[in-house]
């Protein structure tokens, strides 16, 4: 789920989607997607596909080295004050106030809405709890904070006047793109906050944040888990 394992020997990555089928030969790289069946109960097609992207790695080699640290956390636990100036940078602007781009234009929408249900796993989950009260305090919408895979356990009912954010460092957490899906299904909006461009979570919202913070190598999360209380 994560190219930065092979940014020392690439540059271009190609992300696949579900139901995709990729031939390479002679140089040569073809997508196809095996749509799922039709309502008619008809067998599933496959589609080849001509206009998906291919993406660019944008980080240094130097980003996913230890340096002079014994072990990547440590390393990452340094990096914090790097990484929240990189969430902000940008995005703060004279005065109080604060503009974010993959925001602004749904902004009305969100203003609308009858309440903000986070959805998130693991450490994301405890970002969104230490986050809850000064979304709730700003926005005047009722915060919910929902772990992923108990949100799916419950098929928590889900409004079209809902705004549900979901939570992720790699964009690719399983539990949460299962939710992602559901919430899809009943027509809520639906907003990213992930640090990986072009995971599978950035690409399914209809919006939403990117962290900048930077690659996480280490298991326990720490860079990115600051930069998400900040976005």
């Amino acid at each position: 789920s994560d190219a930065s394992a092979l940014v020392e020997h690439i540059q271009k990555v190609f992300y696949t989607e579900d139901n995709d089928i990729v031939a390479v030969a002679n140089g040569k790289m073809r997508v196809y997607n095996c749509s799922e069946s039709s309502s008619a109960g008809t067998a599933g097609q496959i589609a080849s596909l001509r206009n998906r992207e291919i993406a660019t790695l944008k980080m240094e080699l130097d980003e996913i080295m230890r340096g002079s640290f014994p072990h990547f956390m440590l390393k990452e636990i340094f990096e914090q004050p790097e990484s929240i100036a990189q969430t902000m940078r940008g995005r703060l602007v004279e005065g109080p106030s604060v503009q974010l781009t993959g925001v602004r234009e749904r902004q009305a929408d969100i203003r609308k809405s009858n309440r903000l249900i986070f959805v998130a796993c693991g450490t994301s989950y405890h970002a969104c709890l230490a986050a809850r009260q000064f979304v709730e305090e700003m926005s005047q919408i009722p915060v919910i904070v929902e772990l992923a895979c108990d949100f799916l356990d419950r098929m928590c009912p889900i409004f079209r006047s809902d705004v549900v954010v979901f939570v992720s460092q790699s964009g690719e957490t399983a539990d949460t793109l299962e939710a992602l899906k559901y919430v899809r299904k009943n027509g809520a909006l639906c907003m990213g906050v992930v640090n990986v461009v072009g995971s599978a979570i950035s690409r399914l919202t209809d919006f939403g944040i990117h962290l900048n913070a930077g690659c996480e190598i280490g298991v326990a999360s720490t860079k990115a888990y600051t930069s998400q209380i900040v976005a």
